[in-house]
């Protein structure tokens, strides 16, 4: 989606994205916590923007918060005021990062899927599969074999719809425009 060759500077702004991504997927996790209903709303705002953020976990964020047990616990508990703080949260975090993304996207289109390419590749380091419960990463063992298989397919499905796609657009079943994510009939430019 980015289209076209990479810059020097893209690469390395994807780059130091993905050394984001692997430094917030290494941080240990924080304490439980019983935390004010003002941090328990921008710990939700933070975390309602993994929705969108490819590569990004909500439910990772606010274990490294602290958060995670508490806000299970108020859903069980039914504390409504945790609930209406952290809702709140969301509804605030999410409304401003959609509206700043929209934004990127129309004036900063190439560098923002830069920068989000960057953040999914950065998170394949949370998938590393011998990791022991506090994210530190281990020496592969004996089921090496059978994550490669894996890995080989997964890769295998991915470049097979990258060919479906191509095959598909050279056959006109499928036009340039709606690849390209252009944007919607009627919008203000």
């Amino acid at each position: 989606m980015v289209g076209g060759r990479w810059t020097f500077l893209e690469v390395v702004v994807g780059l130091l994205a993905a050394g984001v991504a692997v430094a917030l997927t290494s941080l240990p996790r924080g304490g439980d916590v019983e935390p004010a209903l003002i941090v328990v709303s921008f710990a939700a705002a933070l975390a309602v923007c993994a929705l969108i953020l490819p590569g990004v976990s909500g439910s990772y964020l606010l274990l490294i918060l602290g958060m995670y047990a508490p806000t299970l616990a108020a859903v069980n508990d039914r504390k409504f005021a945790y609930l209406g703080a952290f809702i709140a949260g969301a509804i605030v975090g999410l409304g401003l990062f959609v509206s700043g993304l929209q934004w990127l996207l129309k004036h900063r289109r190439r560098i923002t899927l830069v920068i989000m390419t960057g953040l999914m590749l950065g998170s394949l380091s949370a998938l590393w599969p011998w990791q022991t419960e506090s994210g530190e990463v281990l020496a592969p063992e004996g089921d090496l074999g059978l994550v490669l298989i894996l890995i080989a397919i997964g890769a295998a499905v991915v470049l097979g719809i990258l060919a479906a796609e191509t095959a598909l657009m050279k056959l006109r079943m499928l036009s340039p425009e709606i690849v390209a994510d252009p944007e919607p009939r009627g919008a203000q430019v």
